[in-house]
This record gives structure tokens, sequence and C-alpha cells, in this order.
């Protein structure tokens, strides 16, 4: 093809386990583990967080989980397991062009064109998972859009 080499990376994942939590902690345990800064205290699971039409305002529902009362139910945890809720898939397709042109033996340049994420797909972050949050189930961060990069490089 004149001297024209095409590459493609194609990645295909599906999406990543999360855990629901509530931030006001009702379990009175604090963080844990304390590194990661996520309370412990977790709602109680009554319907399938799964089901359903997902879409980036609603990935999954808030009607899913119950929280539990602090004042009532203080000390108690919920019954919704860790990484119960999965997350947004990714599907991303990266090309990229180049050719070499040779002035010498050992010298040459290379011309290099790339395109990041070529369909322009979105492919977005886990939703928020703090149940307090009046964001919850929101999908708020997305991977970058299409990028196009070129370069040369002078190689010898």
């Amino acid at each position: 093809m004149g001297g024209w080499e095409l590459n493609a990376i194609a990645n295909f994942s599906s999406g990543t386990p999360f855990t629901v939590y509530d931030s006001a902690n009702v379990s009175l345990q604090g963080s844990a583990p304390e590194i990661s800064g996520f309370y412990s205290s977790r709602p109680d699971l009554i319907a399938d967080p799964n089901a359903g039409p997902h879409s980036p305002d609603l990935w999954t529902p808030r009607s899913a989980f119950r929280r539990l009362n602090p004042a009532t139910e203080a000390g108690r945890f919920g019954n919704s397991g860790r990484n119960a809720v999965r997350g947004p898939g990714l599907s991303n397709l990266n090309v990229s062009a180049l050719k070499n042109f040779n002035f010498s033996e050992t010298i040459r340049v290379q011309f290099r064109a790339e395109c990041f994420n070529a369909p322009n797909h979105a492919n977005f972050a886990i939703p928020d998972n703090d149940i307090a949050s009046p964001n919850f189930g929101r999908a708020l961060q997305a991977a970058p859009p299409r990028l196009f990069q070129f370069g040369l490089k002078f190689i010898y």
C-alpha cells in the first residue's frame, strides 16, 4: 500500500462492578478500610439493581435499595452485597497510519497519524454510588471523545 502501515487496537469489556454505600454511616463503623474512604454502611437491597434500561442519567435506580434510618436502625448493616451493581461497559477502537521516509541506510523519518476512540463512542465511568447523594445512579464522567494526534519521528 505504498509503504503505509495501518494498525488498530480494539478493546471491549463488560462493566466494572461497584458497591453502593450510604455516607450517612448508619452502621457507625467509619470508613472501611480506612484507606479507601468508603463507608461500610450499605443500604438494603430490595430489587435487582442491574435490571431495566440503562442511561447515563439513570444507570441504577434508587428504588432497588432501601436506606437504613440512622435514628431507628443505628449500628445495623444493610444486606446489599459488595460489588452488587455492574457499571457501564467499555468499547474502544484506536487506529493509526504511519509511513517511513528513508534518507539513508540508517536515517529515516516516520510520519504518524493516530486516532483514539475512532468511533467517538461515549464510555461512561461508574455512576455515583453514594445513595445519600442527589446524583445517585447517574454517570457523571466519561472517557475522552475522539482524539487525533499527528507526529514525526526521527529514527537513526
